[in-house]
């Protein structure tokens, strides 16, 4: 199991150590719980409605130092530096087997600190704006978006990370001081930290970062499915299909995650009967795969294939209405959690995958091992009432892309 330290600093930020002291490799990530989603919030009785994609753009921006270039900087320690964002939260982090205290300080220089000019937004609209075209003309991007699009109305998750061309045109100086500002606080900071490391260190290195203390109020969304069907013609060789399961239930979110999990492994692990009965009749191919993303206060289930969705959804929804009517065995109910809390574990061996779990947890306000202890407390009643709850005809939606 993991030799996790955790510690909230002096400064009022989340700080995490895992000791990892057979490797080689370090990463160090320092990540903000503020996302693509999180375009209006209110602050000091103030109310912010932001572009799409600001928060991406603030990512860009944050490498651009007035006295140096930062991946410069990390490369002549022989550190490899990136940065992402989604949904729920930005990310920068670098990784490397050396020079990894004097990395941690660069970084935390870097995030404690904006510049922007007018010259240096302007030229990143035109990259961002042609990072944007790219996509668009990507048929597995294209569906995606449109699949959530369709199946909420008001979520700012409906819209892409970067936004689009219109969104960019928007964003000025006082929009990004206004988002760094309200969200890059300590309080909504949290430091990840795997490897062969010295915990110490690592929070003390993490005290210097000099951020503020404010703490936004993020908006939720109450909304509806706008369309059950979405469709769009692009250049593709054969039909390609995302099947969207919206998650509506209330409750504990450890809950959902492991209980989701459950079902769609069972459904469709290659193992599984009906992986098996649409692989045999030529249903599915081996582009076929699915997607789980719950979240406190929206999630879905994404079946993605290519070929006849309507042939391959009647057969997902007859084997459900199997298990519905005859229940699920407890010794398959019994493997599938072995295999799942198994597939964890070997996660935990790579210091990427570790980070990245710890990060997607503390944006959930839950902790790493949570997921992994909560999965011996689901019974096999809640995961056949979970299927009869999810799989209404009210709850799916579909997103096609056809040949032109």
């Amino acid at each position: 199991m993991l030799d996790i330290k955790k510690k909230i600093l002096d400064n009022k930020t989340t700080c995490y150590v895992v000791n990892k002291p057979n490797y080689n490799q370090s990463q160090i990530m320092v990540a903000f719980n503020y996302g693509s989603s999180n375009i209006e919030f209110e602050l000091n009785n103030k109310t912010f409605k932001q572009p799409y994609g600001i928060a991406h753009f603030l990512e860009h921006k944050m490498f651009e130092q007035e006295d140096e270039n930062i991946f410069d900087s990390f490369s002549k320690l022989g550190l490899s530096a990136n940065a992402f964002t989604n949904f729920k939260s930005t990310a920068y982090y670098f990784s490397g087997c050396e020079n990894i205290y004097e990395g941690f300080k660069l970084l935390v220089k870097m995030v404690s600190s904006l510049y922007l000019t007018k010259d240096n937004v302007e030229k990143e609209k035109g990259i961002i704006t042609q990072e944007i075209n790219m996509y668009k003309d990507d048929p597995y991007w294209q569906i995606y978006f449109n699949l959530l699009k369709a199946m909420y109305s008001k979520n700012p998750i409906r819209e892409s990370v970067a936004g689009d061309v219109c969104d960019i045109e928007k964003i000025d100086i006082n929009m990004l001081y206004d988002s760094y500002n309200s969200f890059y606080s300590y309080e909504n900071c949290v430091v990840i930290a795997c490897g062969n490391l010295d915990s110490e260190k690592i929070f003390e290195i993490a005290e210097n970062l000099k951020l503020n203390t404010n703490s936004p109020k993020k908006l939720s969304y109450n909304d509806h499915i706008l369309k059950h069907k979405i469709s769009e013609n692009m250049p593709v060789t054969k039909p390609i299909y995302h099947i969207g399961i919206k998650d509506v239930r209330k409750g504990n979110l450890v809950d959902k995650i492991c209980i989701n999990n459950i079902i769609f492994h069972l459904l469709f692990a290659n193992s599984s009967p009906l992986y098996e009965n649409l692989y045999t009749n030529k249903l599915i191919d081996d582009s076929f795969s699915y997607e789980i993303l719950n979240e406190k206060d929206y999630g879905f289930l994404i079946i993605k294939g290519e070929g006849d969705s309507n042939k391959v959804l009647k057969e997902i929804i007859e084997e459900i209405s199997s298990y519905i009517l005859k229940g699920i065995e407890k010794e398959t109910f019994s493997r599938i959690v072995k295999k799942l809390k198994t597939q964890i574990l070997f996660s935990f061996e790579n210091i990427s995958s570790i980070n990245n779990l710890i990060l997607d947890c503390y944006t959930k306000n839950i902790e790493i091992l949570d997921i992994y202890n909560n999965y011996d407390t689901i019974e096999v009643e809640q995961v056949v009432n979970t299927m009869k709850e999810l799989f209404k005809e009210e709850n799916i939606v579909l997103s096609e892309i056809k040949e032109i």
